[in-house]
Formats: C-alpha cells, sequence, structure tokens
C-alpha cells in the first residue's frame, strides 16, 4: 500500500495473535470500508500460528490492499497496539481484535462524526456482541451522542468508575482516536487488561475531549459457556478486579495527578463504585492506601477478595443504571429493554429452545 501520510485519514488497525481461521474473516470487513484514504494494517505479535496468520492473508498483502508487520518477538497486547498505532499514517486510528469485524459502511458514518466534531480526540461507537458463529447477541450503544471532558462536566466520571459507562455507552478499546493521542499517551502494560481503561482516563485526565456517538459500527466476538458467562480468561471477574488495583497504583504513583482526578479516588463512595464492593471495604481500602501502599498486585488482591465477599443489593444495579439514563437520556431504558429481551431468549436457548437466532448451547452475561 502506497499512501503518503498526508493521503490517510483514518488507520484500521488488527492487533493479531493466533487466529488464523478468523483473521480473514476481520480484515474482508475492514476492506469493505476501503477507500483511498483509508489504510489496513495487521500486526502479528510473534504468534505460534504466524505463519497460518499470514498465509492466510497472503493474497491480499499481495495485491497491496494489507500491510502486514511481523513482530520478531511476542512484546505483548500493550506493546503491540503502540507498535500499530506507531507504524500508522492515518488522522484517526481505529483498532481492533483479531475476531472482531467492521459493520459495513462504518468509516463513511464515522468521517461524518470527525468532521462535525473536529476538535474531538476520541470518539467511542456502539457496538454488537457476537458469538463464535458469528450471531449477535447483545447491542451496546449510547441513544444518543454524549460529550465527556472535565472541564465541561461531570459525565466524566461516569467513565472513571467504568460502570454501566463504557461498556453499555461504547466498547473501550475499539475507539476512533486521533493519532497524535494514541501516540503520545500509549497503552500500557503495567495494568495488564485495563490498558484500554487507563487510555481513555489518561486521555480526560489530559485535557481531551471523548464523544461517544450513537452509531453501531462494529462487532465485538465472545465466547460463552453454558452458564451464561463469558469463557475467556481476560473476561473473568478475578483477572477484572485485579486490574483495578493496577489502575490505582498506576494513578496513585504519579507525581501530578489533576486535582479533580485526585479528590475523585479519594472518596469512599466512588471506590465503592469502582472496586464493585461496599462503601466500607472502601473505608479500608482508603486506609491501606494511607500506608503509601502502591503494589498493584497487593490493591488488586485486596480488591477481589472484598469484591468477591460482598453481597451487594439489587439497588445497586438500579442505582447504576439510573446514572446511566442521567447521562446517557431515557433512551437508555429502551435499550436495557432490548437487552433484557435479548437475555430471555439466550436463557431459552440455554434450557434447549433454540430461537432460531443463535446456536444451541450459546448465552450471554450482560454488562449490566
Amino acid at each position: 500500500m502506497s499512501r503518503s501520510s498526508s493521503s490517510v485519514c483514518f488507520s484500521l488497525l488488527v492487533a493479531s495473535y493466533n487466529r488464523p481461521d478468523l483473521i480473514l474473516e476481520t480484515v474482508r470487513s475492514l476492506l469493505g470500508n476501503s477507500a483511498p484514504d483509508v489504510e489496513v494494517t495487521v500486526s502479528d505479535d510473534a504468534s505460534p500460528k504466524r505463519a497460518e496468520v499470514r498465509g492466510a492473508l497472503a493474497h491480499l498483502i499481495r495485491r497491496g490492499g494489507l500491510r502486514f508487520i511481523q513482530q520478531e518477538e511476542n512484546i505483548g497486547w500493550s506493546k503491540n497496539r503502540n507498535a500499530l498505532v506507531d507504524a500508522a499514517r492515518g488522522e484517526y486510528v481505529i483498532l481492533l481484535g483479531d475476531d472482531d469485524r467492521l459493520k459495513p459502511g462504518a468509516i463513511d458514518r464515522l468521517r461524518r462524526w470527525t468532521a462535525k466534531y473536529p476538535d474531538v480526540s476520541i470518539f467511542g461507537v456502539g457496538y454488537d456482541v457476537i458469538d463464535e458463529c458469528g450471531k449477535r447477541v447483545f447491542t451496546y450503544c449510547t441513544p444518543k451522542s454524549v460529550l465527556y471532558e472535565i472541564s465541561c462536566n461531570d459525565n466524566w466520571k461516569e467513565i472513571f468508575a467504568y460502570d454501566a459507562v463504557p461498556m453499555w455507552s461504547h466498547h473501550p478499546f475499539t475507539v476512533c482516536s486521533k493519532r497524535e493521542v494514541a501516540a503520545t499517551i500509549r497503552y500500557n502494560p503495567a495494568v495488564d487488561i485495563a490498558d484500554d481503561a487507563l487510555f481513555l482516563y489518561d486521555a480526560l485526565e489530559q485535557g481531551h475531549k471523548l464523544v461517544t456517538i450513537p452509531e453501531v459500527l462494529f462487532e465485538w466476538r465472545m465466547a460463552f459457556d453454558s452458564g451464561g458467562d463469558y469463557a475467556t480468561l481476560s473476561g473473568s471477574p478475578e483477572r477484572c478486579h485485579r486490574a483495578r488495583g493496577l489502575i490505582l497504583a498506576e494513578l496513585l504513583s504519579r507525581p501530578a495527578v489533576r486535582d479533580e482526578v485526585k479528590s475523585l479516588f479519594g472518596s469512599s463512595k466512588f471506590l465503592s463504585r469502582f472496586c464493585m464492593f461496599r462503601e466500607a471495604d472502601a473505608e479500608d481500602l482508603l486506609k491501606l492506601l494511607e500506608t503509601k501502599s502502591r503494589d498493584g498486585r497487593a490493591l488488586g488482591d485486596f480488591i477481589y477478595a472484598r469484591a468477591m465477599s460482598a453481597r451487594l443489593s439489587i439497588f445497586r444495579a438500579v442505582e447504576r443504571h439510573l446514572r446511566a439514563i442521567k447521562v446517557m437520556g431515557p433512551g437508555h431504558i429502551r435499550n436495557f429493554l432490548r437487552f433484557r429481551r435479548d437475555k430471555k431468549r439466550l436463557a431459552q436457548t440455554v434450557r434447549g429452545k433454540p430461537t432460531g437466532r443463535h446456536p444451541q448451547g450459546h448465552s450471554g452475561q450482560p454488562h449490566g
């Protein structure tokens, strides 16, 4: 692909690892959005099946429609994402997993939003959760466009709480960000699977604007077990809770943090939401932090143990969605009701009553 950096508007970037059976489907969805100012790049992170991955894409590489980067050694997903950003030539970059799919016409629709808000650094987009067979399971999307900016309103606190927002609004990883922002902030391997969340925190903390748009533009593939849980290591409760400890350690170890952010993480009420446990547990966490404990793994152990022992009431879930309505508007109620219908349909599938829309034995775990 011989395009100069000045002629590229959108860089579509795929961080690849060991999925030769799905990577072609992903790349075809990106090439289906091709335009003179769009480039597509795949970076394989020295996966055991690297030859098969490249082989699946060989005809596209030969035709010049795809750039392929082969990492010489495994550098981990955060650094692989950074390598893709470094190689990008577009004004905007969009990262996807190697089993996800971009919707037809996604770039054309996104182009209208970037033209409407040229001063916005990051755009969050809606997404369908699909199963292993590519069938839609759930849909998550903001019902209206929403601005998140620390100096503008309190919406940004919902991003930091990592509660109903962002997952009910947009996926934190597959966002459209200005390349200069992604190249400066970087994805941080120190926080494990939370590098996408920390990327958004850092962008907001540094004064950038995030706008979520009411458009479903990509499909996020997940495997489900018969109990309705995500059957992935990265989605396990233990790893997610421990990642919160890593984020706390990272943020609190920095010499300079905005007062608004420092005050937020010094609140027991906020920490009880962020860590998904009781406010009494949050008070204990604050006492632990007062001892200057900045060991992310120790904090993660504490958060995981307390969160697993907490018996949070249904009112916490209700409060979560009331806050989502406050930020995203009453249209969130419609989205939640659609989710409940989808959940019921999947429950019927688990009980051996397939509905015809999803393969037998697949079910979904809600974010809410």
